[in-house]
């Protein structure tokens, strides 16, 4: 046991490839990280909020372009605020399902189903 522990403090590596690896991100992903911040930072606060919601409550719903194409669907369906989001929405579903009990928008070959919208009555919205 003692010779495994003095080989792993024998270990040296160069600085950037120490941070690298230790914190699991490559160079590219280092990057598309800092851009993601800086497209949210670039965000009014309330959209901001809008965005933490949708990461907390979705698992299909990545990165800008996503983000950004979903909060339109939301805005076209009177979904504004984070506040309305949470009071509105329900679960995401992976695939297309139908739902009599709620109002089911379809994004991306998802479903997520609302309790309400705060701008449209029909059962199933595909986008």
């Amino acid at each position: 046991m003692r010779d495994v522990q003095l080989l792993l403090c024998s270990v040296s590596l160069n600085g950037s490839d120490a941070g690298e690896l230790m914190s699991g991100l490559s160079r590219e992903s280092l990057k598309e990280r800092q851009r993601y911040a800086d497209w949210y930072e670039a965000k009014p606060s309330e959209e901001q909020l809008l965005i933490d919601e949708i990461a907390h409550s979705t698992l299909y719903i990545l990165g800008e372009d996503q983000n950004n194409s979903f909060i339109r669907l939301l805005n076209q369906n009177g979904i504004e605020t984070a506040e309305q989001f949470v009071d509105a929405f329900c679960v995401e579903y992976e695939g297309v399902v139908e739902s009599d009990e709620f109002v089911v928008l379809i994004f991306e070959a998802n479903s997520y189903l609302f309790r309400r919208l705060c701008g449209r009555s029909q059962s199933m919205l595909h986008f």
